[in-house]
């Protein structure tokens, strides 16, 4: 548990390893709105921000166009949206905020600029390399309580390396979140002061969905086809590309003796 928590001078734990192939890292969702993100920066010398830091209404929809995301009905937001601001497009504003934590993106003035890191990854044959630093960026340096309000700022960001291993070892069946849940996070007793469903909606917008986004795991919708998407519950599995990607250098105590 310590290794799967203390952070190398990279960000990363040193017991995790990250590597993905090019090819696999192009199918992946965030991978290929970053990379949008960039060409579009590139092509029109910066993409113009508003007065609060977000992307103009021009830039959004032409990402949001362009795009693909898992679990993302780009449909349902157009019939609740006559324009769309970036705080309307949840995957533009998480690749924003996640390609400017990485610094493949800066800020100067009223302009969002490619950094020469970023100019670098955006390269198809950098496509693992931006994987690797998408990754440990989003789970180790952004807040992504940031996109769901739970007032539990670090949990369960705060022992994600712990999170990260235990579904490793998971079974590769479809899963409740809330399942996933009580067998993978370190629970914290603040949580049961809040509303009962807290803390799995917080394990699913900080962890299983972000998954998702980097092609890691996949998601379904179980119940009545019917009812609205909001009405039906999530199952979660890994997908192949996380033990393609991910690698943990952890060795495991074997107790000797009898186990009772």
């Amino acid at each position: 548990m310590d290794a799967l928590l203390e952070l190398s001078a990279g960000g990363l734990p040193e017991v995790i390893t990250v590597d993905a192939t090019a090819d696999a890292a192009m199918t992946v969702s965030l991978v290929g709105t970053t990379r949008l993100m960039i060409q579009r920066a590139q092509a029109l010398a910066g993409l113009t921000l508003n007065a609060t830091g977000a992307l103009s209404r021009a830039d959004v929809r032409a990402l949001f166009d362009a795009m693909t995301w898992p679990g993302y009905d780009k449909a349902q937001v157009l019939s609740m949206n006559k324009v769309l601001n970036e705080i309307d497009v949840m995957p533009v504003e998480a690749t924003r905020l996640i390609a400017q934590t990485a610094k493949l993106l800066r800020k100067r003035q009223r302009r969002l600029l490619v950094t020469k890191a970023g100019a670098v990854l955006a390269h198809e044959e950098q496509a693992g390399d931006l994987f690797r630093c998408l990754f440990e960026t989003m789970f180790w340096r952004v807040n992504l309580g940031y996109f769901d309000r739970v007032p539990m700022e670090a949990w369960p960001q705060n022992h994600i390396g712990i999170v990260l291993w235990c579904l490793s070892v998971m079974s590769p069946e479809w899963v409740a979140r809330e399942d996933l849940m009580r067998s993978c996070t370190v629970w914290d007793p603040a949580l049961d002061h809040g509303p009962a469903d807290y803390a799995g909606f917080a394990f699913e917008s900080r962890v299983l969905r972000p998954l998702t986004w980097l092609g890691l795991f996949e998601t379904r919708l179980v119940g009545a086809e019917s009812d609205p998407s909001w009405r039906r519950d999530r199952q979660y599995r890994k997908a192949p590309l996380f033990d393609q990607a991910i690698r943990f250098r952890i060795k495991l105590a074997k107790p000797t003796g009898l186990s009772h």
